[in-house]
């Protein structure tokens, strides 16, 4: 197959559909071309963002004299010292030691006597994914064997 015969050489014999995909396609391909140069462009604002910081504070308006660049960057130093002071603390407080105890293991008989319930109904409630539970005016729990899924 010749690349000439994969382009449509009368568009107006094209549907509306099928222009309107050829649209779409042609503006994701540009998009993605675009993306592709996307780095470069990127590099190249960033260097020159840095030749312009240079010359605005350096070279124009010199502020080494003690403006607000000093300001900024006693700012940063007084903020990295006191998160640097901070988890070194935490560190020497915490490391190697283990964060949760582990829960003692409860019987069957204790939790029935927990839940109010016999400790024939704890055992079918532990080994059942489903069951319908009934629940007293007193807060005790029950099987309700009527109810039972299957």
């Amino acid at each position: 197959m010749k690349a000439a015969a994969i382009i449509i050489q009368r568009p107006e014999r094209q549907s509306g559909a099928q222009k309107a995909m050829f649209a779409l396609l042609t503006v994701v391909a540009w998009l993605f071309w675009a993306f592709l140069w996307l780095p470069l462009v990127t590099l190249a604002a960033w260097a020159f963002g840095l030749r312009s910081a240079w010359v605005q504070f350096y070279v124009d308006h010199r502020i080494g004299d003690g403006g607000d660049i000093d300001v900024v960057f006693i700012v940063a130093v007084a903020a990295a010292l006191i998160f640097t002071a901070w988890s070194s603390y935490n560190y020497a407080r915490f490391a190697g030691k283990q964060k949760r105890m582990g829960n003692q293991p409860f019987s069957v008989e204790q939790t029935a006597t927990v839940i109010g319930a016999s400790p024939k109904d704890a055992v079918t409630m532990q080994a059942n994914r489903r069951l319908v539970v009934s629940v007293s005016d007193e807060g005790f729990m029950t099987l309700d064997e009527a109810r039972q899924p299957l």
